[in-house]
Protein backbone atom coordinates (compact mmCIF):
# COMPACT_ATOMS: atom_id res chain seq x y z
CA UNK A 1 0.00 0.00 0.00
CA UNK A 2 1.13 3.53 -0.70
CA UNK A 3 0.87 6.52 1.57
CA UNK A 4 -1.27 9.44 0.49
CA UNK A 5 1.31 12.03 1.56
CA UNK A 6 4.44 12.59 -0.48
CA UNK A 7 5.21 15.51 1.83
CA UNK A 8 3.90 15.54 5.38
CA UNK A 9 1.01 18.02 5.77
CA UNK A 10 1.80 18.79 9.43
CA UNK A 11 4.78 19.29 11.71
CA UNK A 12 5.61 16.03 13.50
CA UNK A 13 7.54 17.95 16.16
CA UNK A 14 4.65 20.29 17.00
CA UNK A 15 1.81 19.01 19.20
CA UNK A 16 -0.59 21.75 18.13
CA UNK A 17 0.12 21.07 14.46
CA UNK A 18 -0.58 17.35 14.94
CA UNK A 19 -3.87 17.96 16.74
CA UNK A 20 -5.02 20.60 14.24
CA UNK A 21 -4.25 18.30 11.33
CA UNK A 22 -6.02 15.40 13.04
CA UNK A 23 -9.08 17.56 13.71
CA UNK A 24 -9.56 17.98 9.96
CA UNK A 25 -10.77 14.35 9.96
CA UNK A 26 -13.88 15.17 12.02
CA UNK A 27 -16.99 14.61 9.91
CA UNK A 28 -15.08 12.91 7.09
CA UNK A 29 -13.85 9.46 6.10
CA UNK A 30 -10.56 7.96 4.98
CA UNK A 31 -11.97 7.60 1.47
CA UNK A 32 -12.57 11.37 1.41
CA UNK A 33 -9.34 12.35 3.19
CA UNK A 34 -6.75 10.02 1.63
CA UNK A 35 -6.07 8.04 -1.53
CA UNK A 36 -6.55 4.72 0.28
CA UNK A 37 -8.42 2.23 -1.87
CA UNK A 38 -8.81 -0.68 0.55
CA UNK A 39 -8.51 -1.54 4.25
CA UNK A 40 -7.97 -5.05 5.58
CA UNK A 41 -11.13 -6.72 6.91
CA UNK A 42 -11.67 -5.15 10.34
CA UNK A 43 -13.25 -8.38 11.65
CA UNK A 44 -10.07 -10.33 10.97
CA UNK A 45 -7.62 -7.57 11.85
CA UNK A 46 -9.04 -5.33 14.61
CA UNK A 47 -6.21 -2.83 14.24
CA UNK A 48 -6.56 -2.35 10.50
CA UNK A 49 -8.47 0.94 10.69
CA UNK A 50 -5.93 2.47 13.06
CA UNK A 51 -3.06 1.26 10.90
CA UNK A 52 -4.72 2.85 7.85
CA UNK A 53 -5.11 6.18 9.69
CA UNK A 54 -1.44 6.07 10.67
CA UNK A 55 -0.20 5.19 7.21
CA UNK A 56 -2.52 6.96 4.81
CA UNK A 57 -3.40 10.08 6.78
CA UNK A 58 -0.41 10.74 9.04
CA UNK A 59 2.26 9.20 6.81
CA UNK A 60 3.57 7.08 9.71
CA UNK A 61 5.18 3.72 9.05
CA UNK A 62 3.44 0.85 10.87
CA UNK A 63 5.74 -0.92 13.31
CA UNK A 64 5.73 -2.67 16.69
CA UNK A 65 8.01 -0.08 18.30
CA UNK A 66 6.93 0.68 21.91
CA UNK A 67 7.84 4.36 21.47
CA UNK A 68 4.98 6.87 20.89
CA UNK A 69 3.65 7.05 17.33
CA UNK A 70 4.66 10.73 17.14
CA UNK A 71 8.06 10.27 18.81
CA UNK A 72 9.23 13.87 18.61
CA UNK A 73 6.03 15.21 20.20
CA UNK A 74 5.59 12.31 22.62
CA UNK A 75 2.03 11.57 21.44
CA UNK A 76 0.48 8.10 21.16
CA UNK A 77 -2.22 7.66 18.49
CA UNK A 78 -5.27 5.57 19.42
CA UNK A 79 -8.30 4.93 17.22
CA UNK A 80 -11.46 3.49 18.71
CA UNK A 81 -14.92 2.64 17.33
CA UNK A 82 -18.24 4.07 18.42
CA UNK A 83 -21.60 2.50 17.62
CA UNK A 84 -25.11 3.86 17.55
CA UNK A 85 -27.44 1.99 19.91
CA UNK A 86 -31.09 1.22 19.28
CA UNK A 87 -32.14 4.51 20.88
CA UNK A 88 -29.86 6.49 18.56
CA UNK A 89 -27.22 7.46 21.13
CA UNK A 90 -23.51 6.86 20.55
CA UNK A 91 -21.59 4.47 22.77
CA UNK A 92 -18.12 2.94 22.74
CA UNK A 93 -18.03 -0.35 20.86
CA UNK A 94 -15.10 -1.66 22.91
CA UNK A 95 -12.58 -0.86 25.63
CA UNK A 96 -9.50 1.24 24.87
CA UNK A 97 -6.39 -0.89 25.37
CA UNK A 98 -3.42 1.12 26.66
CA UNK A 99 -0.63 -1.43 26.99
CA UNK A 100 0.36 -4.86 28.29
CA UNK A 101 0.90 -5.54 31.99
CA UNK A 102 4.28 -6.95 32.92
CA UNK A 103 3.58 -8.90 36.13
CA UNK A 104 7.29 -9.16 36.95
CA UNK A 105 7.96 -5.40 36.94
CA UNK A 106 4.60 -3.77 37.79
CA UNK A 107 4.96 -4.85 41.44
CA UNK A 108 7.91 -2.43 41.81
CA UNK A 109 6.07 0.56 40.33
CA UNK A 110 4.02 3.32 41.90
CA UNK A 111 0.94 4.56 40.11
CA UNK A 112 2.37 8.04 39.45
CA UNK A 113 5.59 6.67 37.90
CA UNK A 114 4.06 3.55 36.35
CA UNK A 115 4.51 2.35 32.79
CA UNK A 116 0.75 2.88 32.38
CA UNK A 117 0.95 6.59 33.22
CA UNK A 118 3.95 6.97 30.95
CA UNK A 119 2.12 5.21 28.12
CA UNK A 120 -1.13 7.13 28.62
CA UNK A 121 0.33 10.57 29.35
CA UNK A 122 -0.59 11.99 25.92
CA UNK A 123 -3.04 10.14 23.69
CA UNK A 124 -4.45 11.49 20.45
CA UNK A 125 -7.85 9.81 20.48
CA UNK A 126 -9.67 9.42 17.17
CA UNK A 127 -13.16 7.93 17.52
CA UNK A 128 -15.05 6.80 14.43
CA UNK A 129 -18.59 5.55 13.87
CA UNK A 130 -18.55 1.82 13.19
CA UNK A 131 -21.45 0.60 11.07
CA UNK A 132 -21.79 -3.13 10.30
CA UNK A 133 -22.66 -2.84 6.62
CA UNK A 134 -20.18 -0.11 5.69
CA UNK A 135 -16.76 -0.40 4.13
CA UNK A 136 -14.22 0.77 6.78
CA UNK A 137 -13.05 3.40 4.31
CA UNK A 138 -16.46 5.04 4.80
CA UNK A 139 -16.46 5.10 8.63
CA UNK A 140 -17.00 8.72 9.67
CA UNK A 141 -14.72 10.25 12.30
CA UNK A 142 -16.75 11.73 15.17
CA UNK A 143 -14.16 12.80 17.76
CA UNK A 144 -10.55 13.96 17.75
CA UNK A 145 -9.27 14.76 21.24
CA UNK A 146 -5.88 14.95 22.96
CA UNK A 147 -6.29 13.25 26.34
CA UNK A 148 -4.00 12.46 29.26
CA UNK A 149 -4.77 10.29 32.28
CA UNK A 150 -2.87 12.69 34.53
CA UNK A 151 -5.10 15.58 33.42
CA UNK A 152 -8.44 13.87 33.93
CA UNK A 153 -10.79 15.33 36.57
CA UNK A 154 -9.58 14.53 40.10
CA UNK A 155 -12.42 12.13 40.78
CA UNK A 156 -11.61 10.14 37.63
CA UNK A 157 -7.89 10.03 38.35
CA UNK A 158 -8.49 8.96 41.97
CA UNK A 159 -10.69 6.08 40.83
CA UNK A 160 -8.23 5.01 38.13
CA UNK A 161 -5.43 5.04 40.72
CA UNK A 162 -7.56 2.88 43.03
CA UNK A 163 -8.31 0.50 40.15
CA UNK A 164 -4.58 0.27 39.32
CA UNK A 165 -3.69 -0.44 42.94
CA UNK A 166 -6.42 -3.09 43.21
CA UNK A 167 -4.93 -5.01 40.28
CA UNK A 168 -1.29 -4.52 41.26
CA UNK A 169 -1.94 -5.56 44.87
CA UNK A 170 -3.35 -8.86 43.60
CA UNK A 171 -0.09 -9.41 41.71
CA UNK A 172 1.92 -8.47 44.82
CA UNK A 173 -0.08 -11.03 46.80
CA UNK A 174 0.61 -13.80 44.28
CA UNK A 175 -2.96 -13.71 42.95
CA UNK A 176 -2.51 -12.48 39.37
CA UNK A 177 -4.42 -15.58 38.23
CA UNK A 178 -7.46 -14.31 40.17
CA UNK A 179 -7.67 -10.89 38.50
CA UNK A 180 -11.13 -10.14 37.10
CA UNK A 181 -12.70 -7.29 35.15
CA UNK A 182 -15.28 -6.99 37.94
CA UNK A 183 -12.53 -5.93 40.40
CA UNK A 184 -12.47 -2.36 39.10
CA UNK A 185 -14.65 0.51 37.86
CA UNK A 186 -12.87 2.63 35.22
CA UNK A 187 -9.52 0.95 34.50
CA UNK A 188 -9.39 -2.80 33.98
CA UNK A 189 -6.87 -5.54 33.41
CA UNK A 190 -8.40 -7.21 30.37
CA UNK A 191 -7.26 -10.55 28.99
CA UNK A 192 -5.15 -10.17 25.86
CA UNK A 193 -3.56 -13.16 24.18
CA UNK A 194 -3.50 -14.98 20.86
CA UNK A 195 -5.30 -17.95 22.42
CA UNK A 196 -7.16 -18.82 25.63
CA UNK A 197 -4.42 -21.21 26.79
CA UNK A 198 -1.65 -18.58 26.92
CA UNK A 199 -0.19 -17.94 30.38
CA UNK A 200 2.57 -15.79 31.92
CA UNK A 201 4.68 -16.10 35.04
CA UNK A 202 3.97 -13.92 38.07
CA UNK A 203 6.57 -13.02 40.72
CA UNK A 204 5.01 -14.29 43.96
CA UNK A 205 3.31 -17.51 42.91
CA UNK A 206 4.11 -20.59 40.86
CA UNK A 207 0.62 -20.41 39.29
CA UNK A 208 0.80 -18.86 35.85
CA UNK A 209 -1.75 -16.16 34.98
CA UNK A 210 -3.53 -15.08 31.82
CA UNK A 211 -1.76 -12.29 29.90
CA UNK A 212 -3.56 -9.00 30.57
CA UNK A 213 -3.42 -5.42 29.37
CA UNK A 214 -4.40 -2.12 30.94
CA UNK A 215 -7.57 -0.76 29.34
CA UNK A 216 -10.15 1.93 29.93
CA UNK A 217 -13.52 0.19 30.12
CA UNK A 218 -16.00 0.66 27.28
CA UNK A 219 -18.38 2.36 29.70
CA UNK A 220 -15.70 4.92 30.61
CA UNK A 221 -15.00 5.55 26.92
CA UNK A 222 -18.74 5.99 26.29
CA UNK A 223 -18.97 8.57 29.07
CA UNK A 224 -15.87 10.37 27.82
CA UNK A 225 -17.36 10.52 24.32
CA UNK A 226 -20.69 11.79 25.66
CA UNK A 227 -18.93 14.44 27.73
CA UNK A 228 -17.12 15.68 24.64
CA UNK A 229 -20.24 15.57 22.45
CA UNK A 230 -23.07 16.32 24.88
CA UNK A 231 -22.09 16.81 28.49
CA UNK A 232 -23.37 15.03 31.62
CA UNK A 233 -23.95 15.81 35.28
CA UNK A 234 -21.51 14.61 37.94
CA UNK A 235 -22.11 14.07 41.65
CA UNK A 236 -20.85 17.21 43.34
CA UNK A 237 -18.50 16.41 46.22
CA UNK A 238 -18.13 18.32 49.45
CA UNK A 239 -14.61 18.97 50.69
CA UNK A 240 -15.01 16.16 53.26
CA UNK A 241 -15.86 13.69 50.44
CA UNK A 242 -12.84 14.40 48.23
CA UNK A 243 -10.94 11.24 49.21
CA UNK A 244 -13.85 8.79 48.94
CA UNK A 245 -14.05 6.20 46.18
CA UNK A 246 -17.35 6.03 44.30
CA UNK A 247 -18.94 3.34 46.47
CA UNK A 248 -17.86 5.18 49.62
CA UNK A 249 -19.39 8.39 48.28
CA UNK A 250 -22.68 6.67 47.37
CA UNK A 251 -22.89 4.95 50.77
CA UNK A 252 -22.27 8.24 52.58
CA UNK A 253 -25.07 9.93 50.63
CA UNK A 254 -27.57 7.11 51.30
CA UNK A 255 -26.74 6.53 54.99
CA UNK A 256 -28.99 9.30 56.42
CA UNK A 257 -32.04 7.73 54.76
CA UNK A 258 -31.62 4.12 55.90
CA UNK A 259 -34.75 2.79 57.61
CA UNK A 260 -37.17 4.96 55.60
CA UNK A 261 -39.86 3.46 53.37
CA UNK A 262 -40.32 4.26 49.70
CA UNK A 263 -43.49 6.20 50.62
CA UNK A 264 -41.67 8.26 53.25
CA UNK A 265 -38.81 9.04 50.88
CA UNK A 266 -41.23 9.96 48.10
CA UNK A 267 -43.01 12.39 50.41
CA UNK A 268 -39.73 13.82 51.72
CA UNK A 269 -38.48 14.65 48.24
CA UNK A 270 -41.82 15.95 46.97
CA UNK A 271 -42.63 13.16 44.53
CA UNK A 272 -45.69 12.03 46.52
CA UNK A 273 -48.19 14.75 47.34
CA UNK A 274 -51.97 14.72 47.91
CA UNK A 275 -53.85 14.50 44.62
CA UNK A 276 -50.70 13.69 42.65
CA UNK A 277 -50.17 10.28 41.07
CA UNK A 278 -47.08 8.42 42.32
CA UNK A 279 -44.42 8.28 39.58
CA UNK A 280 -43.79 4.79 38.14
CA UNK A 281 -40.05 5.39 38.42
CA UNK A 282 -40.25 6.68 42.01
CA UNK A 283 -37.29 4.66 43.32
CA UNK A 284 -35.06 5.80 40.44
CA UNK A 285 -36.03 9.43 41.14
CA UNK A 286 -35.28 8.98 44.85
CA UNK A 287 -31.84 7.56 44.02
CA UNK A 288 -31.01 10.58 41.85
CA UNK A 289 -32.26 13.05 44.44
CA UNK A 290 -30.17 11.41 47.19
CA UNK A 291 -27.10 11.67 44.94
CA UNK A 292 -27.89 15.30 44.18
CA UNK A 293 -28.40 15.11 40.40
CA UNK A 294 -31.31 16.19 38.21
CA UNK A 295 -34.22 13.82 37.61
CA UNK A 296 -33.39 13.30 33.93
CA UNK A 297 -29.60 13.72 33.96
CA UNK A 298 -27.08 11.04 33.11
CA UNK A 299 -24.82 10.54 36.13
CA UNK A 300 -21.29 10.97 34.80
CA UNK A 301 -19.58 8.70 37.34
CA UNK A 302 -22.09 5.90 36.65
CA UNK A 303 -21.78 6.25 32.89
CA UNK A 304 -17.98 5.99 33.08
CA UNK A 305 -18.08 2.86 35.20
CA UNK A 306 -21.00 1.31 33.30
CA UNK A 307 -23.08 1.33 36.49
CA UNK A 308 -26.83 0.76 36.26
CA UNK A 309 -28.88 1.63 39.39
CA UNK A 310 -31.35 -1.13 40.26
CA UNK A 311 -33.88 -1.14 43.10
CA UNK A 312 -33.95 -4.49 44.91
CA UNK A 313 -36.79 -5.31 47.31
CA UNK A 314 -35.67 -8.18 49.52
CA UNK A 315 -38.24 -10.33 51.34
CA UNK A 316 -37.69 -11.43 54.93
CA UNK A 317 -36.31 -14.79 53.73
CA UNK A 318 -33.58 -12.97 51.77
CA UNK A 319 -35.04 -13.63 48.31
CA UNK A 320 -35.64 -10.70 45.93
CA UNK A 321 -39.34 -9.88 45.61
CA UNK A 322 -38.94 -9.30 41.88
CA UNK A 323 -36.60 -11.12 39.51
CA UNK A 324 -34.21 -9.06 37.40
CA UNK A 325 -35.13 -9.09 33.72
CA UNK A 326 -33.40 -7.75 30.62
CA UNK A 327 -34.94 -6.29 27.44
CA UNK A 328 -36.82 -8.71 25.19
CA UNK A 329 -34.78 -10.37 22.47
CA UNK A 330 -35.42 -10.68 18.74
CA UNK A 331 -35.53 -14.34 17.64
CA UNK A 332 -33.70 -13.67 14.37
CA UNK A 333 -30.97 -11.71 16.15
CA UNK A 334 -30.60 -14.36 18.85
CA UNK A 335 -30.29 -17.11 16.25
CA UNK A 336 -27.52 -15.28 14.39
CA UNK A 337 -25.51 -13.80 17.28
CA UNK A 338 -22.99 -15.70 19.45
CA UNK A 339 -22.93 -14.88 23.16
CA UNK A 340 -19.79 -12.74 23.12
CA UNK A 341 -21.35 -10.40 20.52
CA UNK A 342 -24.81 -10.31 22.12
CA UNK A 343 -26.68 -7.57 23.96
CA UNK A 344 -27.14 -10.06 26.80
CA UNK A 345 -23.36 -10.32 27.28
CA UNK A 346 -23.17 -6.52 27.32
CA UNK A 347 -25.85 -6.30 30.02
CA UNK A 348 -24.03 -8.87 32.17
CA UNK A 349 -20.74 -7.03 31.78
CA UNK A 350 -22.27 -3.97 33.42
CA UNK A 351 -21.84 -3.15 37.07
CA UNK A 352 -25.07 -2.60 39.03
CA UNK A 353 -25.79 -0.36 42.00
CA UNK A 354 -28.28 -2.38 44.01
CA UNK A 355 -30.35 0.01 46.13
CA UNK A 356 -31.76 -2.47 48.65
CA UNK A 357 -35.09 -2.17 50.47
CA UNK A 358 -35.68 -4.96 53.02
CA UNK A 359 -39.06 -6.18 54.25
CA UNK A 360 -39.69 -5.57 57.96
CA UNK A 361 -41.99 -7.49 60.33
CA UNK A 362 -45.01 -5.42 59.23
CA UNK A 363 -44.41 -6.11 55.54
CA UNK A 364 -43.03 -2.62 54.83
CA UNK A 365 -39.94 -2.31 52.62
CA UNK A 366 -37.32 0.01 54.13
CA UNK A 367 -34.13 1.37 52.56
CA UNK A 368 -31.39 -0.83 53.97
CA UNK A 369 -28.09 -0.54 52.10
CA UNK A 370 -26.42 0.05 48.73
CA UNK A 371 -23.89 -2.28 47.09
CA UNK A 372 -22.14 -2.60 43.75
CA UNK A 373 -22.50 -5.94 41.95
CA UNK A 374 -21.12 -7.35 38.72
CA UNK A 375 -21.51 -10.94 37.60
CA UNK A 376 -18.29 -12.86 38.40
CA UNK A 377 -16.35 -14.18 35.40
CA UNK A 378 -16.99 -17.83 36.34
CA UNK A 379 -20.73 -17.15 36.39
CA UNK A 380 -20.53 -15.52 32.96
CA UNK A 381 -19.65 -18.95 31.59
CA UNK A 382 -22.82 -20.35 33.17
CA UNK A 383 -24.86 -17.49 31.69
CA UNK A 384 -23.30 -18.22 28.30
CA UNK A 385 -24.58 -21.81 28.54
CA UNK A 386 -28.11 -20.47 29.09
CA UNK A 387 -27.84 -18.10 26.14
CA UNK A 388 -26.37 -20.66 23.75
CA UNK A 389 -28.95 -23.28 24.77
CA UNK A 390 -31.80 -20.86 24.03
CA UNK A 391 -30.10 -19.89 20.78
CA UNK A 392 -29.87 -23.55 19.82
CA UNK A 393 -33.56 -24.09 20.53
CA UNK A 394 -34.51 -21.13 18.34
CA UNK A 395 -32.32 -22.38 15.50
CA UNK A 396 -33.83 -25.87 15.81
CA UNK A 397 -37.40 -24.60 15.63
CA UNK A 398 -38.20 -24.81 19.36
CA UNK A 399 -38.34 -21.11 20.29
CA UNK A 400 -41.38 -21.82 22.44
CA UNK A 401 -39.25 -24.04 24.72
CA UNK A 402 -37.64 -21.67 27.25
CA UNK A 403 -34.54 -22.46 29.32
CA UNK A 404 -35.93 -22.92 32.84
CA UNK A 405 -34.39 -21.77 36.12
CA UNK A 406 -33.94 -25.45 37.05
CA UNK A 407 -31.66 -25.89 34.01
CA UNK A 408 -29.19 -23.11 34.81
CA UNK A 409 -27.77 -21.85 38.10
CA UNK A 410 -27.69 -18.16 37.06
CA UNK A 411 -30.23 -17.42 34.36
CA UNK A 412 -33.42 -18.50 32.67
CA UNK A 413 -35.79 -17.41 29.91
CA UNK A 414 -39.47 -16.64 30.21
CA UNK A 415 -42.16 -14.52 28.50
CA UNK A 416 -41.90 -10.75 28.57
CA UNK A 417 -44.92 -9.70 26.55
CA UNK A 418 -48.25 -8.09 27.48
CA UNK A 419 -50.07 -11.40 26.96
CA UNK A 420 -49.94 -14.59 24.87
CA UNK A 421 -50.85 -12.60 21.76
CA UNK A 422 -47.81 -10.30 22.10
CA UNK A 423 -45.48 -12.22 19.78
CA UNK A 424 -42.47 -11.97 17.48
CA UNK A 425 -41.62 -14.01 14.34
CA UNK A 426 -39.00 -16.75 14.43
CA UNK A 427 -36.58 -17.86 11.67
CA UNK A 428 -38.95 -20.76 10.93
CA UNK A 429 -41.83 -18.37 10.19
CA UNK A 430 -44.06 -19.00 13.19
CA UNK A 431 -45.02 -16.49 15.89
CA UNK A 432 -43.83 -17.03 19.49
CA UNK A 433 -44.58 -14.90 22.53
CA UNK A 434 -41.94 -12.25 23.30
CA UNK A 435 -39.29 -13.44 25.74
CA UNK A 436 -36.23 -12.20 27.58
CA UNK A 437 -33.43 -13.46 29.82
CA UNK A 438 -33.84 -13.23 33.60
CA UNK A 439 -31.44 -13.65 36.53
CA UNK A 440 -32.58 -16.42 38.86
CA UNK A 441 -33.99 -15.18 42.17
CA UNK A 442 -32.07 -17.80 44.18
CA UNK A 443 -28.85 -16.86 42.41
CA UNK A 444 -29.41 -13.19 43.29
CA UNK A 445 -30.22 -14.14 46.88
CA UNK A 446 -26.81 -15.81 47.18
CA UNK A 447 -24.95 -12.96 45.46
CA UNK A 448 -26.59 -10.23 47.57
CA UNK A 449 -25.89 -12.21 50.75
CA UNK A 450 -22.17 -12.31 49.81
CA UNK A 451 -22.08 -8.54 49.36
CA UNK A 452 -24.08 -7.52 52.42
CA UNK A 453 -22.29 -9.88 54.82
CA UNK A 454 -18.85 -8.44 54.08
Amino acid sequence: MASSNTTTAYNKDDRQSIVEYASMLIGSTLRESTDAEEIADIKRSKGSFGEAVEYYYFDLKNNSDSAPDFKEAGIELKTTPLKRNKGGALSAKERLVLGMINYMTVVDETFETSHLMEKADDILLISYLWEPDKDPLDYEVEIVELISLSELPKGDLSQIKLDWETVVNKVRNGRAHEISGSDTLYLEACTKAANAQARRKQPYSDIEAKPRAWALKASFMTAMSNRILEGMQSIERKASEAGLDLLGLVKKRFAPYYGMTEQELGERFGYITPGKRKPKNLCALITRRILGVSDDAKIEEFEKAGIVPKTMRIKRNGTPKESVSFPKFDYFELAATPFEESDFATYLDQKYLFVIYREDEEGEYRLSEVVFWQMPEDDLEEAEHCYEEMRSRVNNGHAEDSVKATENRCCHVRPHGRDSNDTLPTPQGDQVVKKCFWLNAQYLKTEIAKLTQK
